[in-house]
C-alpha cells in the first residue's frame, strides 16, 4: 500500500471507515504515523480528533503529537525516537513517578538532539508546560487537542474532552523556537498495560493572512460514518497507504513560500486512490 504524503510504521493499523489505530489494546506495541511533507507554515494551527480507549481500569502508555526534524522512526518515547529535534506533546496515561501529579498528563517538551525524555519521571525535568486532563482517556464526549502556535510569540494548547464544543485551556508557553523543516507526527506505545491508541481525524490551518487570503491546507484523515470500510494489515517496518485523498487549497501569492497543510478524511468511493 502506498501514499504520496504520508507514512506509518511499527503495529499502526489503518481503518479506513474509522480510524488510524496506533496501537491496539495489546501489550509491547508502538505505531508511529508521520507526514513525508513539512509544515513550513510561520504560524498555525493543528486540531486533532483522537480517541484513547481500551478494556480494564489499568492501561498505557499514552500518545505524542510531534512537530520535528526527525520523521517516520520507531522508539522508546511514545512510539518515536528519542533525543529529537523540535516539539513534542505528550498525552500521558501511565503514571511512574511523579508525585502530587494526577494522570493523565498532557505537557510539551523541546528536544534539541541532546536532551532525553526522561521516561522514569514522566518528563518531570524536560516539561515546558503541562496539565492534567483527567477523563481524556475513555471519554464518552469527542476527544481533540488544538494547538495553536505564533512564532517568537506562543504555543497554546487547548482540549476538548468534558463536552463536545467546550475546550479547556492546557497551557500556553511563551516564544518557542521550531526547526525550519517540521514534519507532523503521532505516534503510541503499549508496556504492560495496554490501550488503543486512534487517530479519528486531523485538520492544520495556517494562522497568517495576507491581504485578505488565508492559505490553509489538508492532511489525509479519517472522516467516520461514510463510504466502505477497508481493513489493513500490520505492517513492522513501515509503509504507507491507499483510500485517502490529498488536498491542497493555497489562497493568494504566497505558495511559492512552502506551505503545505494537511486534513485526513476517508475515502468515500472505493477504488479511487
Amino acid at each position: 500500500m502506498q501514499s504520496r504524503f504520508y507514512d506509518f510504521g511499527g503495529d499502526t493499523i489503518i481503518r479506513a471507515d474509522q480510524y488510524v489505530r496506533l496501537t491496539s489494546d495489546r501489550p509491547s506495541q508502538e505505531g508511529w504515523l508521520f507526514s513525508r511533507l513539512p509544515l513550513t507554515a510561520t504560524n498555525w494551527e493543528i486540531e486533532v480528533e483522537f480517541k484513547i480507549h481500551g478494556q480494564g481500569n489499568l492501561h498505557g502508555d499514552g500518545m505524542a503529537i510531534w512537530l520535528t526534524k526527525q520523521r517516520a522512526t520507531t522508539g522508546p518515547v511514545f512510539g518515536s525516537t528519542d533525543n529529537f529535534e523540535g516539539l513534542g506533546i505528550f498525552i500521558d496515561t501511565y503514571k511512574n513517578q511523579r508525585p502530587g501529579v494526577v494522570f493523565p498528563y498532557v505537557m510539551a517538551m523541546m528536544g534539541n538532539t541532546s536532551v532525553t525524555y526522561d521516561k522514569d519521571h514522566d518528563g518531570k525535568d524536560n516539561e515546558i508546560a503541562g496539565c492534567s486532563a483527567r477523563g481524556i482517556r475513555g471519554s464518552t464526549t469527542t476527544t481533540k487537542a488544538r494547538l495553536t502556535f505564533f512564532q517568537e510569540k506562543s504555543l497554546k494548547v487547548d482540549l476538548q474532552y468534558k463536552a463536545d464544543n467546550e475546550w479547556t485551556e492546557c497551557f500556553e508557553t511563551g516564544p518557542l523556537t521550531l526547526p525550519s523543516v517540521s514534519y507532523l507526527g503521532f505516534s503510541a506505545e503499549t508496556g504492560e498495560l495496554s490501550d488503543n491508541h486512534d487517530i479519528i481525524s486531523v485538520q492544520v490551518n495556517n494562522k497568517y493572512i495576507n491581504k485578505g487570503y488565508t492559505e490553509q491546507g489538508s492532511m489525509p484523515a479519517v472522516d467516520k460514518g461514510r463510504g466502505r470500510g477497508k481493513q489493513f494489515n500490520r505492517q513492522r517496518e513501515g509503509g504507507s497507504w491507499k483510500w485517502f485523498f490529498f488536498k491542497v487549497m493555497v489562497f493568494g501569492g504566497v505558495v511559492v513560500g512552502g506551505y503545505v497543510g494537511w486534513t485526513m478524511y476517508r475515502a468515500n468511493q472505493r477504488g479511487r486512490f
